[in-house]
């Protein structure tokens, strides 16, 4: 390797390091789990996460031999490793905002019936992401020949549309996020005979800062991943550091508080379900169990 670039090498090859971790993070998530009663749904969310971590570790290791020219992968290559992470980790932070609407549809005292819908609802979601997705990947190899370069770089309309999708997704999940919350926030002003005060306050502390964390942190990588779309040579090309403040601050700090408070929740949660998604409360939403579980059978 001739390390030309060493400022750009080592920040790549630290990010990989920091995925790495973050990786063994979530695979001892996964191992300390709760295995009985366990769902389909409840299956994917630590293994989808995992792959997206893994997936975008060995993109972050690939760049620095790509950019020293020690081997070439088409750019086609480069732009489905560089996004399939974001579009995979949509989908645990979807789960996350599923069973946050389902709580409140029942603390609102909706029809069970409503709730019980809500799996049919994140199933479709997901599958108009991931089919969206797939299609465009699929395009982006049938109609361009293969490009190489050594950043990865948006060079044609598909890889365009791919970044602008991705943007806006971003900014999708915040805004719902920012409602999901406000409403939540607003519901638990209310004192609730099912809820100690210290739970109460415990419940608005916790979707208040997973909120706050995932709105402001979606929201500037929407902007960027929009900017990126039309001056990604800029980012990528001049800027050896953006990728290491970028992936650290907005991807892999969020993705491990997220980690630590369902740790945390699995810590002190036990045998409490979803209705509607079927994934344990203390694996995903962090809710007092003893009290939504009398909830549920009232």
């Amino acid at each position: 390797m001739a390390w030309n670039y060493v400022n750009y090498d080592v920040t790549h090859f630290l990010l990989t390091a920091m995925y790495l971790v973050l990786g063994a993070l979530a695979t001892y998530a996964w191992y300390h789990r709760p295995t009985s009663n366990v769902s389909p749904i409840q299956k994917i969310f630590y293994p989808l996460m995992l792959f997206g971590v893994t997936v975008r570790a060995m993109f972050m290791c690939m760049q620095p031999f790509i950019r020293e020219d020690d081997f070439q992968i088409p750019n086609q290559v480069n732009i489905l490793l560089n996004t399939l992470p974001s579009f995979i980790f949509f989908s645990n932070y979807l789960i996350v905002l599923f069973i946050w609407v389902e709580m409140y549809l029942i603390f609102e005292g909706k029809s069970m019936s409503l709730v019980h819908s809500l799996p049919w609802f994140f199933k479709v979601i997901a599958l108009i992401m991931y089919g969206i997705v797939l299609v465009l990947y699929v395009l982006d190899f049938a109609l361009y020949p293969l490009t190489y370069s050594p950043v990865s770089v948006y060079n044609d309309l598909v890889e365009y549309i791919i970044g602008t999708f991705d943007g806006a997704l971003f900014i999708v999940f915040a805004m719902a996020f920012l409602i999901v919350c406000i409403c939540m926030i607003i519901k638990f002003q209310e004192h609730n005979p099912n809820f100690t005060e210290e739970k109460r306050r415990l419940v608005l502390w916790r979707v208040t800062t997973v909120s706050i964390l995932v709105v402001v942190c979606f929201l500037i990588r929407g902007a960027i991943t929009l900017f990126a779309v039309n001056r990604f040579n800029l980012i990528s090309g001049k800027w050896w550091w953006f990728d290491g403040v970028y992936y650290f601050g907005f991807e892999i700090i969020p993705i491990t508080i997220l980690l630590f408070l369902l740790r945390a929740n699995n810590n002190h949660d036990h045998h409490t379900y979803s209705h509607s998604t079927n994934i344990k409360k203390q694996d995903i939403v962090i809710y007092p169990a003893t009290e939504y579980t009398h909830l549920l059978h009232n």
